[in-house]
Parts: structure tokens; sequence; C-alpha cells
């Protein structure tokens, strides 16, 4: 009967455990999207790996850099990021989700809007989510 209970109790600490893990990565994939929109470079600093590899849909590849720096000087301004279906997988210090995105953006002065799935890679670095890899397609 104890070694039952004990169990229990594990199950009932490490599903609580997981819990948190995928909150706290689902709200860091939330600040990461809101600080593209509001675009954040300095919020977008800390959020990022140094290794980021953020593949669009057409296939444009943007480094950390590349990426703040485009953001920075319009040559993408996100307008609209909402994201839907989220599938969150933790393994150890690495976190995945995968989404229906539905983003707008403005390039060249036109507005366009897309619909993609998308997936994001974070590392759990320096008791924060940190975002490696990103990549879409169209749906």
């Amino acid at each position: 009967m104890r070694s039952i209970i004990v169990t229990i109790s594990l199950l009932f600490i490490y599903s609580t455990v997981f819990a948190q893990d995928e909150k706290s990565l689902k709200a860091a994939s939330a600040a990461f999207h809101n600080a593209l929109v509001e675009q954040d470079t300095a919020a977008l600093r800390g959020m990022l790996s140094n290794k980021l590899v953020y593949g669009h849909s057409n296939g444009w590849v943007e480094t950390k850099q590349e990426m703040m720096n485009n953001l920075y000087n319009g040559t993408i301004d996100y307008l609209k990021i909402k994201s839907t279906d989220e599938q969150v997988t933790i393994d150890g210090n690495t976190g995945c989700i995968r989404a229906t995105l539905e983003i707008d953006v403005i390039m060249e002065g036109k507005t366009l809007p897309f619909r993609l799935h998308g997936l994001e890679v974070w590392v759990w670095k320096n008791k924060k989510w940190q975002l490696f890899s990103r990549q879409s397609v169209k749906l």
C-alpha cells in the first residue's frame, strides 16, 4: 500500500512539473511573438539563442543578428501573429512547439497575410527558454 501511495505521489509531482514547463514554454513563445509585433529588440536579444536559425516559409533564413536588424530597419514589420492548435513536446532542456500560425507582415510596402504551420525549437538555458530554431511552411 505504501509503494502505491509513493508511486501516485511521484506521478503527481512529475505531472505538475511537466505542466509548469509546458506553461512556461508557451508563455515564452507568446512573449516572443509579442516582441516581434512590438519590434522590441531589447526583449528579443534576451530570448533568442546566439545560434538562432530562423527559417521563413519562402526559404529565407536569418541569424539572430539579421533578424533583429531586419526588424529594426523595417525590412519586415510584423503586424499580427496568432498561434493556434499548439502541440508542445519537452525532453530535458529542449522544447518544441508545433502550431498553426496566422501572420500579417509588411514587406516592401505591401501587407501580406500568411497562414502557416510553424515549428519552434527552444532550449532551457540560464534559467529561461531561448529560441534556438524556427521554421514555417505554407499551408
